[in-house]
């Protein structure tokens, strides 16, 4: 026969198990990326664009858009490399409001020229893409972990300026080609990987990269993760069939110094681990709910049968 000692030892059961189920729900800061920016190396003004995408538990993924443009080097004032990261964290953080003010899953937070870019609790960071125009050397890394570590995977898409796609319509005579320079990529303190560009396409130079890069990384003609496209599209770059792809990065730095004025580069993250806790939380109110339901149906059940006397 249950008793309401039992019953009261029952639902302190179920008590601990959300408890400790929830527990296991992303914390703020679980999932980030450190970006520290430079100056454009471009003479006018170019694009600079953030997207970051997070989800809750089961829920649909959020895809957020932070556009900056980035004053060159023959502007009236050109940005400092600390001035880039105020600006980009400050077009991020706008454009996380803008778009979902009572579901905020990201934030930037800008330090010098560091931007750190962090889930809040109860959100998972699923994927970033960095699209940059203006020929800044860029650094990324996860603060405290390798990217190996923290199950992170990396692409690389090297794109021409011209490709872009808010200038689609206004200079469509403008050629994809490149101007003349080089490409370099560097793994933590290792000597830099320089690839050459003149004369060549953007998937040549990608395949020659992939090449250097050796066995950690390859050339996909597929994308990391599928492109991101909006109807009102500023600085969106839809894929052009090729990108250096890294899955597993056993490094704690990346550095991309892309110095050829006809080409722009896309850098992804995508956030590969699989946090299962986070769904079996999410269930654990109708788990209770009918475990609950459950007993106080049984106790009504025994309540109604006849007692049957010797």
């Amino acid at each position: 026969m249950i008793t309401i000692k039992k019953l009261s030892i029952a639902i302190l059961f179920i008590s601990s198990f959300s408890l400790s189920a929830t527990a296991y729900s992303a914390a703020e800061g679980a999932n980030k990326l450190r970006l520290q920016t430079g100056f454009s190396k471009r003479t006018g003004e170019t694009a600079f664009s953030y997207l970051v995408s997070w989800r809750k538990g089961e829920e649909a993924i959020k895809d957020i858009n932070g556009l900056a443009f980035i004053n060159g080097t023959d502007t009236p004032s050109p940005m400092t490399d600390d001035e880039v990261a105020y600006k980009i964290s400050k077009a991020l953080n706008a454009a996380v409001v803008t778009r979902t003010p009572l579901d905020r899953g990201a934030i930037a937070k800008n330090n010098k020229s560091e931007v750190v870019v962090a889930n809040k609790a109860g959100f998972e960071l699923t994927r970033i893409t960095v699209r940059d125009y203006s020929n800044q050397e860029l650094k990324y890394s996860i603060p405290g972990k390798s990217f190996q570590a923290a199950s992170t995977g990396i692409a690389i898409d090297v794109v021409y300026s011209a490709a872009v796609e808010y200038i689609a319509g206004f200079s469509t005579a403008v050629k994809q080609e490149t101007a003349g320079g080089f490409v370099s990529v560097t793994i933590d303190n290792e000597s830099p990987l320089i690839i050459k560009t003149d004369g060549k396409t953007a998937k040549e130079i990608e395949q020659e990269l992939a090449d250097a890069l050796g066995a950690k990384a390859s050339f996909s003609s597929s994308p990391i993760y599928p492109n991101f496209v909006q109807i009102r599209s500023k600085n969106y770059k839809s894929f052009d069939g090729g990108e250096v792809q890294i899955p597993s990065l056993n490094a704690r730095l990346i550095t991309i110094d892309v110095n050829d004025s006809g080409l722009g580069v896309l850098t992804k993250f995508v956030f590969t681990s699989v946090k299962q806790p986070v769904q079996i939380a999410s269930k654990v109110p109708y788990i209770i709910g009918l475990l609950v339901a459950g007993i106080f149906g049984y106790l009504y059940l025994q309540k109604k049968k006849p007692v049957v006397s010797a």
